[in-house]
């Protein structure tokens, strides 16, 4: 159809396996006829640009964000309503922490981990490290949010470790598993420790880590995938995907904590700056301008990205049957050359897709689908309503009872009336 496409990509993939090789290869086919691509980071950038062959300047970096209103550090006010909250899932949890306290040596520290249960994001890694903490840092609480098929593992190592590792002296549990949790509890979980842990081995981006930061929580994450481009390193504690590391870089928050090293008061501001939905949806609307081949707005235009990136492959959207005919037929070549059996394959697929859309735009002409209007960019001014039963729409404006708008354009007529009467 020659329709201007944007693809965004949130993952990272292997090259190695022979599921990775199939997983490229289509990806190689699926962008072979794509405007232009957006990654949530440079490592998924690069990762992206040499599994489909890319140009990179076709391929542009734009973060995820997060609504930092949603996300902010636990008020004074706050504080008793959350200690007293009675429903199963928070009513064995540690009590929130003052932030207008400071954190002393021997004070209680929580560490939050919030992840799926699974083993690309580092369960095995968490599981064989927890009781190393335990052991290590008798202050240490944990609460563990997620579901997952590794729960079980996790339960089961819980269940094998002493009793008094697993509790303090006056009973109450060191290590919480609150299961799955939905994304508007996630910040109730997150105010109620100091630091969140994450053991992910793959990561493209990891949202979790801007909504801990801009609740004010200390980061200790894997140096792995995007993560190092996320937050800056006074935030974060970056650590290896080893069992000894992680105790490394837990051991090491702790004493940035306890030092008061860190401004965790100021996590909020610096998040909520760095990661706004206004600058990612500026930044989103260049890319479609640079697909369309539109002039960027006036409030989106700046000098310096002014000529920044190109489309990754040329669109064509005249309905001149010899300009199609051209761009089938580079399309072909594109196609043709995702391999030496895979090309050709790819090729026949795409002949067998133009001859259906071929056959609908005869069966289902273009004339007869409805066509969304342009969205208005003022308002205009109409005098015309449109008649329903018991009301009046006028088009951009307010609804309006049907009496009303007779009477109105009656007593208009009426007034001409009396005026061409006055003048003879």
């Amino acid at each position: 159809m020659s329709l201007g496409t944007v693809f965004t990509d949130h993952s990272l993939f292997g090259f190695s396996d022979a599921a990775s090789i199939m997983a490229n290869k289509l990806l190689k086919f699926s962008l072979s006829d794509v405007g232009h691509v957006i990654c949530v980071s440079h490592t998924c950038k690069e990762n992206t640009t040499l599994r489909a062959s890319l140009n990179p300047l076709a391929v542009s970096v734009i973060p995820n964000a997060v609504v930092a209103s949603n996300f902010r550090p636990l008020e004074p006010n706050e504080s008793k309503l959350l200690r007293d909250q009675s429903s199963s899932k928070h009513s064995l949890l540690p009590p929130p922490p003052d932030p207008s306290q400071p954190i002393g040596p021997g004070d209680p520290i929580t560490i939050v981990v919030i992840s799926r249960l699974f083993y690309n994001k580092g369960t095995d890694l968490l599981i064989s490290a927890l009781p190393i903490l335990l052991r290590t840092h008798p202050n240490l609480r944990f609460i563990i949010a997620g579901s997952g098929p590794q729960a079980i593992d996790l339960e089961q190592t819980l269940d094998s470790l002493p009793q008094q590792l697993v509790y303090t002296a006056s009973g109450q549990s060191r290590v919480v598993l609150v299961g799955g949790i939905r994304h508007e509890e996630v910040r109730d979980v997150m105010v109620r420790g100091h630091m969140l842990l994450s053991t992910s081995l793959t990561e493209a981006f990891g949202t979790v880590l801007v909504e801990a930061a801009s609740c004010g929580l200390m980061v200790v994450a894997t140096r792995v995938g995007g993560v190092p481009e996320v937050l800056p390193g006074n935030m974060t504690v970056f650590i290896l995907p080893e069992v000894e590391d992680v105790v490394r870089g837990v051991t090491e928050a702790v004493g940035l904590l306890t030092t008061r090293a860190v401004r965790r008061d100021k996590f909020h501001d610096l998040v909520k700056n760095m990661y706004s939905w206004s600058d990612i949806a500026r930044r989103t609307e260049r890319v479609y301008d640079l697909v369309t081949g539109t002039p960027s707005a006036v409030d989106n235009y700046e000098e310096e990205w002014a000529h920044y990136g190109q489309p990754a492959q040329t669109q064509y959207s005249s309905p001149n049957s010899q300009v199609q005919s051209a761009a089938l037929i580079d399309r072909m070549k594109r196609y043709f050359g995702c391999g030496i059996w895979a090309g050709k394959l790819f090729v026949i697929v795409v002949v067998v897709d133009y001859l259906l859309y071929c056959f609908l735009e005869i069966m289902y002409p273009r004339d007869g689908i409805d066509v969304c209007k342009a969205w208005p960019v003022t308002a205009p001014k109409v005098d015309r309503f449109v008649d329903e039963e018991d009301t009046q729409v006028e088009r951009f404006g307010t609804v309006r009872q049907k009496g009303e708008g007779r009477r109105g354009r009656a007593g208009a007529i009426d007034g001409d009336r009396m005026a061409a009467v006055e003048s003879r």
